[in-house]
C-alpha cells in the first residue's frame, strides 16, 4: 500500500507541467497614429511613436506607464504633441497563440502649436492584442483606443491605433 502511495506520488509530480517563469516587466516600443479631433469640426491625421514599460500585478493585472509624442500639422501649422499617462491593463481570455487585454489610463497633454503650448488632462481606455512570436518578443497590436482631452474647458475625442513589439525583462 505505502509502495502504492509513493508511486502514485512521483507520479503527479513528474506529471506536473513546469511552471513558466514570467517576467519582471515588458517594454513595448511601438508606432502610433490619432485622429485628434483639434475643436470646431476639424481633425488632423497625427503620426508618432510611443513607449510603454509595465510591471506585472498579479491575476492578469499590469501598471504601466504611456509616453507618446505625436507629430504633424493642423489648420494653424505644425502640431508636436507629448503624452505621459499611468494606467492599468486586465489580460482576458489568453491563450499561447494571442492575449487580450483592455486597459485604462490618464495623465497629461503636452501640445504645441503655432508657438503655443497648453497642457491638458488625458483619459483613455481600449483595448489591445499581443502575439507571441518567439520567447523573447511579441507583435502588441491597439487597434481601438479612446482619447478623451480637456483643454481649455474644450471637450475632444480622440481615436488611437498602435502597433509595435513588446519584450519582456528579467524573470521571476
Amino acid at each position: 500500500m505505502k509502495l502504492i502511495l509513493i508511486l502514485a506520488l512521483a507520479a503527479s509530480t513528474l506529471a506536473a507541467p513546469a511552471q513558466e517563469k514570467k517576467p519582471i516587466a515588458t517594454l513595448t516600443v511601438a508606432y502610433t497614429y490619432l485622429w485628434a479631433d483639434q475643436g470646431g469640426h476639424y481633425r488632423a491625421n497625427l503620426n508618432g511613436w510611443n513607449v510603454r514599460p509595465a510591471v506585472p500585478l498579479g491575476r492578469g493585472y499590469s501598471m504601466f506607464l504611456s509616453f507618446t509624442n505625436y507629430y504633424g500639422k493642423n489648420a494653424k501649422g505644425s502640431v508636436n504633441s507629448h503624452g505621459f499617462t499611468l494606467g492599468v491593463a486586465k489580460t482576458v481570455f489568453p491563450t499561447s497563440h494571442i492575449k487580450p487585454s483592455i486597459f485604462a489610463e490618464s495623465g497629461d497633454v503636452r501640445s504645441s502649436s503655432a508657438g503655443t503650448i497648453t497642457h491638458q488632462y488625458q483619459a483613455a481606455a481600449g483595448a489591445s492584442l499581443s502575439f507571441p512570436l518567439r520567447p523573447w518578443v511579441s507583435l502588441t497590436v491597439v487597434p481601438a483606443e479612446y482619447v478623451f482631452l480637456f483643454p481649455h474647458s474644450d471637450w475632444r475625442n480622440d481615436y488611437n491605433a498602435k502597433i509595435g513589439f513588446t519584450f519582456p525583462i528579467g524573470k521571476r
